[in-house]
């Protein structure tokens, strides 16, 4: 039975889409490839996705929720304006996007990922065409990156980077399944959006590198097991049960056009193959760049997103584990988490426990600065490492609530919270702050990782790892200090601490001009032992004594 359809015109484009009784206004412009700004992941809390009815009949939308009345006030509902991730559609209407609520594509021109000098030494492939271009995806869970590489000349042309706006259904891969388990319809919806975050990279880079999309002939694609299964139209749901086995692990092709794109629909698509439900293309992806299998035993590779995954070169070999840290790491799931673009606060420094914060503010465009908005992914580390240092949080992860700190106040559950920047300098007027509840996400998230970490070192019989590649969320400038001070990484001497980036990023770029990339993956998956985190008998104790900071 097919659900009632209802037209949505934008003003501003002069263009009529069509959205399903009940659907939000977001998922029904994402299904058109317009995306808006949801820094909050479209859960109603950053107030980014706004959009202004300019018609429409009584009764043809939801009337607004509690989280809407909270951040528009009366003032701009009475004008007509709503948030797109909970304006819910019933009859036909008309609205006009303003531009701030569009996301913007910062494209990093020649982006390569921090990873390997070896990836700007690559020859190009004998294609015999000039002009021909390729696509490296990186599926995140919570961030899709799309690489521009022009095939003919082996090089590395720009690269993007979304919110996966799966996110709707769930910040973490189990989330996802689940919803589908229960209507396998919305796999399609998922793949969907999966292909329309793409497809969205691709015409950003494409306009700004002047480069016609007809041009891209390939495209290969890694992330983790689940948002592979998805992206290629495999239901994922036995990932979601006991003993967890996907539909598939070798790797799959397929023609673009087959699964919705439209830049070039004979596109060549592959994935990288997987070795387990949790351990997936992405961190294959990683470990074969950083030729993990031929470093010196003792080396962990750490991916580190929202389903972190952990591959460890011991005596015996390579074993691998994953960790259900959340999507905290990146930003999303924080109070005032946001992507890291202009306007993210990337670091955060306090001199004592009554200082006001000096923040570091990413800007693409120092000619235009940009008002601090929120956190992206390093600055949520370094604001924890920082509140913990200064002693405005404990090691039990409680704000102090005997610190005198003019910066320190009560949320509306009267909970402690920290400002960061006070509304007067920011862009909406409201301030950013660290909650309580966003002290407890980061614990979480870390306490999984370091069980992950602790437990491969203990099965392989080492105290630590003796050099640690982080890869993942964080590009390439978290603070290897601040990790080590919230307990996220074991303390071992700096210089054993390499940051990589987004190597799985970096692996998909080497695939498309490696041939021989394929065959070299499919014998690391084979190599590879698995360790079960949630079947070791210690499993639960280190968690528990993981989540707590360590001694200063």
């Amino acid at each position: 039975m097919h659900s009632e359809k209802h037209t949505i015109h934008l003003t501003s484009e002069n263009l009529d889409i069509h959205a399903d009784a009940g659907q939000t206004v977001l998922e029904a412009l994402i299904g058109v490839g317009i995306f808006l700004r949801t820094d909050c992941g479209g859960k109603g809390g950053c107030g980014k996705c706004r959009v202004k009815m300019t018609a429409g009949a009584a009764g043809s939308v939801a009337a607004p929720d509690e989280s809407e009345i909270k951040i528009l006030g009366q003032s701009d509902l009475s004008e007509g304006v709503r948030l797109a991730c909970r304006l819910k559609i019933s009859g036909g209407i008309s609205l006009a996007i303003p531009e701030t609520s569009r996301l913007s594509a910062e494209v990093a021109q020649k982006g390569l990922p921090t990873l390997f000098d070896k990836l700007a030494e690559l020859k190009s492939p004998p294609t015999g065409l000039p002009d021909s271009y390729g696509l490296a995806v990186d599926l995140g869970t919570t961030t899709v990156a799309v690489y521009l590489c022009n095939l003919s000349t082996g090089t590395v042309t720009a690269s993007t980077s979304a919110r996966n706006p799966q996110i709707l259904f769930g910040d973490d891969v189990m989330s996802r399944i689940s919803a589908i388990r229960l209507d396998p319809a919305l796999l399609a919806r998922q793949q969907k959006m999966a292909v329309k975050a793409i497809e969205w990279g691709i015409t950003s880079l494409c306009r700004s590198s002047r480069i016609d999309p007809a041009k891209i002939n390939t495209m290969v694609v890694v992330g983790n097991s689940t948002m592979i299964h998805i992206f290629v139209g495999e239901n994922p749901s036995s990932i979601g049960v006991f003993p967890y086995t996907p539909q598939f692990v070798d790797e799959k092709t397929l023609r673009a056009g087959s699964i919705g794109f439209r830049f070039n629909p004979n596109s060549h698509i592959r994935t990288l193959p997987l070795i387990t439900g949790f351990i997936g293309a992405d961190i294959v992806s990683a470990a074969l760049v950083s030729e993990l299998s031929h470093t010196e035993p003792g080396t962990m590779l750490v991916d580190v997103g929202t389903n972190g995954e952990i591959m460890y070169l011991g005596k015996n070999g390579l074993s691998a584990t994953s960790c259900a840290t959340g999507p905290a790491f990146e930003g999303a799931a924080i109070s005032h988490g946001m992507h890291a673009v202009s306007g993210a606060i990337d670091a955060v420094n306090l001199v004592n426990n009554s200082a006001k914060a000096v923040c570091s503010v990413i800007q693409q465009n120092p000619a235009k600065p940009k008002k601090p908005a929120g956190l992206c992914g390093t600055g949520v580390i370094s604001t924890v490492a920082e509140l913990y240092k200064v002693g405005l949080i404990l090691k039990d992860g409680a704000f102090d609530s005997k610190a005198d700190s003019p910066y320190m106040r009560l949320d509306q559950n009267h909970l402690s919270e920290f400002i960061i920047v006070p509304a007067e300098s920011t862009p909406d007027g409201r301030p950013v702050t660290f909650t309580q509840n966003d002290v407890r996400a980061i614990q979480l998230a870390k306490g999984a990782l370091r069980t992950g970490i602790d437990l491969l070192c203990k099965e392989a019989g080492m105290k630590h790892p003796t050099k640690l590649l982080v890869a993942g969320a964080f590009g390439s400038f978290i603070n290897k200090k601040d990790a080590m001070r919230i307990g996220m990484f074991p303390r071992i001497p700096e210089e054993d601490i390499d940051v990589v980036g987004n190597a799985a990023g970096a692996g998909a770029i080497l695939a498309l001009f490696d041939e021989h990339i394929l065959a070299r993956a499919n014998d690391l998956t084979r190599a590879t032992r698995v360790l079960d985190l949630s079947t070791h008998p210690e499993f639960q104790e280190i968690f528990i004594n993981s989540l707590a900071f360590p001694d200063p």
